[in-house]
């Protein structure tokens, strides 16, 4: 199995964190949280006078966790994308006053939300490796414009979503139209053609889901093999050669 640099990223990753327990307090700290987490209802918690909320690095560690952090968080952006996939295969509200055609919209905006957020967190990220690397040469606004028009269309669903009205769409009305015939006159099979209309439209979903999905990773290993040429900090047993992140030749 070819290793990617996103493997290669994760295992730096791994790498750097395990050297944080050479940090003073660090364990101590961790195991507060730790405690403080499982019983935070405690009403007379062991740790509570002495637990601080942020455990204090040093500046140059600071800025390198600050990194690890927010590759983690592009991570988890891209997981929760791809977990739309499954919220549109499921319809979990038989015999509750949510519509099929409700449930699709709600998850229709959050999938949305997905670009956008990884958008956001990807200009802090780039914000984190240069201030642990003011001179990494990299053009990451460029990156940033590519990401923008690659995902120009769900970006804009987005913004119209959180700025005019819910999302809609035809496919989504027909999965509306037949669900309420269906509901009150069921004599010409209005709910058959209400089911199939609505698993149509969620395979269809559900697809587009996992397509973009790939392109988001595609991003990612974009970002974590100029991260990897970058930041000196994080080792691993192969380091790429030194790229963009839109695979040009850096410096």
């Amino acid at each position: 199995m070819i290793e990617t640099n996103r493997d290669m990223m994760s295992n730096a990753v791994q790498n750097w964190m395990s050297k944080l327990e050479n940090e003073p307090g660090w364990k101590e700290w961790r195991r507060k949280r730790f405690s403080r987490t499982l019983y935070f209802d405690d009403p007379f918690p062991s740790d509570a006078k002495s637990f601080e909320a942020d455990f204090v690095f040093s500046e140059k560690i600071e800025k390198q966790h600050a990194v690890i952090l927010q590759y983690l968080d592009l991570q988890r952006t891209i997981f929760s994308l791809k977990e739309c996939e499954y919220y549109f295969r499921r319809y979990p509200f038989r015999g509750l006053p949510v519509t099929r055609d409700s449930h699709v919209t709600n998850v229709c905006e959050m999938y949305f939300s997905r670009f956008y957020e990884f958008k956001e967190r990807m200009k802090k990220y780039f914000e984190a490796i240069k201030a642990v690397e003011p001179n990494h040469g990299a053009e990451f606004g460029k990156f940033i414009k590519h990401f923008a028009d690659e995902f120009d269309q769900e970006l804009r669903a987005r913004n119209d979503v959180n700025h005019r009205s819910r999302f809609e769409d035809i496919a989504i009305d027909r999965v509306f139209l037949t669900g309420s015939i269906s509901r009150n006159n069921d004599q010409r099979g209005w709910a058959r053609e209400h089911l199939v209309a609505y698993r149509k439209l969620v395979r269809e979903w559900s697809q587009r889901v996992r397509m973009r999905g790939l392109k988001m990773d595609e991003f990612l290993e974009a970002i974590a093999k100029a991260t990897l040429s970058i930041c000196t900090f994080l080792e691993t047993s192969q380091p790429p050669s030194k790229l963009s992140p839109n695979g040009s030749p850096v410096g």
